[in-house]
């Protein structure tokens, strides 16, 4: 059967196969056979809530849940800042660890290249066959015994001082996120106040109660890093929301 034949059956459609149909079309780009399927579905008279009131409820949830998408980034960043955290002493010790032996590893090699470049044949003093590091040879055992003691404690405040670089960059990305995220609630909070009447933490207790706590938490470390929302990120965002409730209201009349 032609594509075209289709077209008078629309009617008939179950609301299921032209919701799929229609987002096929859509999808495709298929605008024409969008508007067939849209015009084909049958009309129905409901009873509902007062407009101006079940409209504010659905404007609400949706303003709120765009304004959580750029939101929950930003809270999803701290999440990893601490995962990461989590990570650094044992990065630390890996790094010390691997550190020391390649120290080792390179003072046997430097030994045995010196002694056999001197001529002498079997092992070095310093590394006796079967030998492990801590053992040493006479008769500069103190001697060497302290030139390793420095050595190592040399490395050891280098691989420390390169070890500090993650913790700098995840407080970094932490101040950020943090800003970021406090400029997004912040010019909520103001929307909220000023054109819904209510607290921006009532509206969020009731369509983003799941994520309440993350918030909260993100508050609390602006408090502690002494961040501040962004002026003008808030005011943008702020007057942006209240543009889109005056379309709520505008609609619930």
């Amino acid at each position: 059967m032609s594509k075209n034949g289709l077209h008078c059956h629309y009617d008939r459609l179950e609301p299921e196969e032209r919701f799929r149909l229609d987002v096929l079309a859509m999808a495709r780009g298929d605008m024409q056979e969008s508007e067939r399927l849209v015009g084909s579905c049958p009309r129905a008279t409901y009873t509902m809530t007062e407009r101006g009131f079940g409209g504010r409820w659905s404007g609400a949830t949706e303003i709120t849940l765009r304004l959580y998408v750029p939101l929950g980034e930003q809270l999803a960043k701290l999440q990893m800042v601490d995962a990461f955290r989590e990570m650094v002493p044992y990065q630390q010790i890996l790094s010390s660890n691997i550190s020391t032996d390649a120290y080792f590893t390179g003072h046997k090699s430097g030994s045995y290249h010196a002694w056999n470049y001197a001529g002498q044949t079997g092992c070095p003093p310093a590394w006796p066959e079967g030998d492990d590091p801590e053992e040493i040879w006479e008769p500069d055992e103190d001697e060497r015994d302290a030139a390793m003691d420095r050595d190592v404690e040399e490395l050891e405040a280098t691989v420390e001082k390169y070890g500090e670089f993650l913790p700098e960059v995840l407080d970094k990305l932490e101040r950020t996120c943090v800003a970021n995220a406090l400029s997004i609630w912040t010019g909520y909070a103001a929307f909220c106040e000023e054109s819904m009447g209510v607290a921006a933490e009532k509206v969020g207790a009731v369509i983003l109660e799941p994520v309440m706590g993350r918030i909260e938490n993100m508050k609390n470390r602006a408090g502690r890093l002494d961040v501040e929302a962004g002026p003008e990120t808030v005011e943008e965002i702020r007057e942006g929301l209240a543009h889109l409730w005056r379309e709520v209201e505008a609609r619930g009349f």
